[in-house]
C-alpha cells in the first residue's frame, strides 16, 4: 500500500488551482476595452483618462471606450497649410447634419484659405477656435467631458498635437411635435403640451413668462444616463427656503439612471407611504406657468413630457384650466361639481354597504322593499357584490388603457355593459349594486389629474370594507383617518391642506369658490409672501359716467 501522504498529495494535485492573475490588477493592451472589468472599474478609468496630444491615441481610446459603436462617426481630415491631422467626432442621430457638414467644410477647406501663412502644428487649434468657428463653443480637456458633450449632441473637433478638443453646438435629433395632452384635455384654453425634449419644454414656459427673473437651473442625475434635470422659478418671488430644499433633494439623488420624472418624484416625495400625492405633475405648460407665477418651482426631466411642480396642496389636484378660462360663476359651479364627484367616488359604495347592512331605517320603505326584492336569489352579501363589481370594473379600466387606442375605449365600455347585464341575469349581483358601481365609476372620471383619481380608487376599497364591517361608524372612522393624514402632510414644508389647515381667509377666493379675476389681487399667502400683490385693485368694469350734459335742443329728440 502506498503511504497516506502520497495519496493525499495526488488528490490535492488533481484539485483546480487558483489563478495568480488578479482581474483588478491585470492590464490589457486594449486599455479601457478589457472585458473583465465591471462598470465601476471602467467608470473610474474613464474619469481618470485625460486627452493626449496624439490624435491617433485619442481616437483609439474613444473607440475602445464605446466598443466600436456603429453610431460613432469619426471623420478625418487635414487642416491648415501645414496639413495637420484633425478629426470630427459625433454620434449619428444626435446632431443636425447641416451643422456637421458646415464644420467639415470649415476644417477641411476653409483653413487652407485663411491667408495665414505658416500656421504651425500647435497653433492650428487656436486658429480654428478664434478665427473660423462662429458657433457656440466649449472645450474638453479629458475623455469624460468629451464623451459627455458628444452624447448630448455636440460635435468634437480634435487636432493632432493638441491635448484639448473643441465641442460645437450641433444638437439636432428628432422629437415629437407639440400637441394637446390626451390625458388633460380642456374645452377652452391652449392646445400645447410638453414633449420629451427638455429644451422645448423650457421654451414653452419662456413664451408665457417673458421676465429676466425667470431663472432655470440644471443638474445631471444618473451615473450612467446623465439625465438632465432642470428646475424653473421666478427669482425674488419663490421662497429661498423652498429653493434650497429643492436643490438639496435633487443633489442627494445618487442612482445609475433616470428615465422618467417618476424616479425623481419618488426620491423627493415628502410622504412616500401616503396615498395622496404631494408633488403635482402635469403635461400642460399653462398650468406650470400659473404655478410658477404663484411662487412654486417646476422640475423638468429630459426624456419625458411630465413636469413636476412643488410645493403642492390638495386643492390644486382638483382644479382644472376650465375653472379659470370660463366666467367665474361657471368655473365655480363645475369646481363644486367636481369636488362632490370626488367625494362620491370615495364614499358612495361604502355608504351603500353600510346602510343596507346596518342602517336600513335610513332608506324610505318603498325603496328598501324594491332593493330587497331585486336581491332575492343573489348568493353573495352586499359587501361581496360591491367588491366583485368594483374589481371587475377595475380590470376593465386597466385593460382599456393597455389595449390599442382604436379599440380600448370601445372594449371597456361594451365590456362593462355586457358584464353588468350578464351578472344581473345570472343572479350574481343585484341591479342596485350595478347602478352604484356605475355611478361611482362615472364620478371618478371627473378628477382632472390621474394621481388624485388613483388615490380615490384605492381609498374606495378601504371605505367599502370599513362600511361592511362597522356600518356608518366605520365610514366616519375612515373619513377621520383620511382627514388626519391630509392635515399632517407637508409638501416641501408647505401645509398640504392650506388654506383650510391652517385657515387662510384671503386664499379662500380661489379654492372651492373661484372668485372673479379682479378680486384675486393677492398671491397665496404662504407662497407669494415675498411679493403678495399680483395686480392693481378695483379693476372691475363699470359703465362710464357721462361728464357732459345734453346739448340744448336735443332733449326732446
Amino acid at each position: 500500500m502506498k503511504p497516506l501522504s502520497i495519496i493525499l498529495n495526488k488528490l490535492l494535485s488533481l484539485l483546480p488551482r487558483k489563478s495568480k492573475k488578479n482581474n483588478g490588477e491585470k492590464k490589457d493592451k486594449k486599455g479601457l476595452a478589457v472585458d473583465y472589468r465591471d462598470i465601476s472599474q471602467r467608470e473610474a478609468d474613464f474619469k481618470k483618462t485625460p486627452l493626449g496630444a496624439s490624435l491617433e491615441n485619442n481616437i483609439r481610446i474613444l473607440e475602445e471606450l464605446t466598443g466600436g459603436s456603429f453610431d460613432l462617426n469619426i471623420k478625418r481630415s487635414l487642416s491648415g497649410p501645414k496639413e495637420v491631422d484633425s478629426a470630427v467626432v459625433y454620434f449619428d442621430g444626435m446632431v443636425e447634419k447641416v451643422a456637421v457638414e458646415e464644420l467639415l467644410r470649415i476644417v477641411k477647406i476653409d483653413t487652407f484659405k485663411t491667408g495665414i501663412g505658416g500656421v504651425k502644428k500647435n497653433e492650428i487649434y487656436e486658429t480654428v477656435k478664434r478665427r473660423l468657428i462662429t458657433k457656440d463653443l466649449k472645450e474638453a480637456e479629458d475623455l469624460e467631458s468629451l464623451y459627455e458633450g458628444i452624447s448630448l449632441g455636440d460635435t468634437a473637433l480634435l487636432f493632432d498635437g493638441t491635448a484639448k478638443a473643441i465641442l460645437c453646438e450641433t444638437k439636432g435629433w428628432d422629437y415629437r411635435s407639440i400637441m394637446e395632452p390626451e390625458a388633460e384635455t380642456t374645452i377652452r384654453g391652449p392646445r400645447e403640451g410638453f414633449i420629451e425634449n427638455i429644451r422645448v419644454n423650457t421654451s414653452l414656459i419662456r413664451r408665457r413668462i417673458r421676465s429676466p427673473n425667470l431663472w432655470i437651473e440644471s443638474i445631471n442625475i444618473g451615473s450612467l444616463s446623465k439625465t438632465e434635470v432642470a428646475y424653473a422659478y421666478i427669482k425674488g418671488l419663490a421662497g429661498e427656503e423652498i429653493l434650497e430644499e429643492v436643490r438639496s433633494r435633487l443633489e442627494r439623488i445618487d442612482i445609475d439612471s433616470v428615465l422618467e420624472s417618476g424616479v425623481i418624484e419618488e426620491f423627493i416625495h415628502d410622504a412616500p407611504y401616503s396615498l395622496f400625492p404631494t408633488i403635482f405633475r402635469t403635461e400642460r405648460p399653462d398650468i406650470i406657468a400659473s404655478g410658477i407665477l404663484e411662487g412654486r418651482v417646476a422640475i423638468f426631466t429630459s426624456g419625458t413630457p411630465i413636469v413636476l411642480m412643488v410645493p403642492a396642496d390638495f386643492a390644486m389636484f382638483l382644479h382644472a384650466p376650465d375653472d379659470y378660462n370660463e366666467l367665474f360663476p361657471i368655473g365655480t359651479f363645475i369646481r363644486i361639481l367636481r369636488l362632490a364627484a370626488f367625494l362620491f367616488s370615495i364614499f358612495l359604495p361604502g355608504l351603500y354597504v353600510s346602510v343596507i347592512n346596518f342602517h336600513p331605517e335610513l332608506i324610505p320603505t318603498s325603496l328598501l322593499l324594491t332593493i330587497q326584492t331585486t336581491r332575492e336569489g343573489v348568493p353573495f352579501p352586499v359587501l361581496g357584490e360591491i367588491l366583485l363589481m368594483e374589481l371587475a370594473f377595475e380590470f376593465l379600466r386597466e385593460a382599456g388603457l393597455r389595449l390599442p387606442k382604436a379599440i380600448g375605449p370601445a372594449i371597456s365600455i361594451v365590456g362593462a355593459l355586457i358584464l353588468g347585464e350578464a351578472a344581473i341575469r345570472a343572479g350574481i349581483v343585484s341591479p342596485g349594486v350595478v347602478i352604484i358601481v356605475a355611478f361611482t365609476a362615472i364620478a371618478s372620471f371627473t378628477a382632472p389629474t390621474f394621481s388624485i383619481a388613483i388615490s380615490a380608487r384605492i381609498l374606495r376599497f378601504f371605505m367599502i370594507i370599513l362600511g361592511g364591517a362597522f356600518g356608518l361608524l366605520g365610514i366616519q372612522l375612515g373619513f377621520l383617518l383620511m382627514l388626519i393624514n391630509l392635515v399632517s402632510l407637508r409638501s416641501f414644508g408647505y401645509p398640504y391642506m392650506a388654506p383650510y389647515g391652517p385657515f387662510i381667509l384671503q386664499d379662500m377666493k380661489d379654492n372651492i369658490i373661484r372668485a372673479p379675476w379682479w378680486l384675486q389681487g393677492l398671491r397665496p399667502k404662504l407662497l407669494g409672501f415675498r411679493e403678495p400683490r399680483r395686480q392693481r385693485p378695483s379693476q372691475q368694469a363699470r359703465p362710464r359716467k357721462s361728464s357732459q350734459s345734453p346739448k340744448k335742443g336735443t332733449e326732446g329728440r
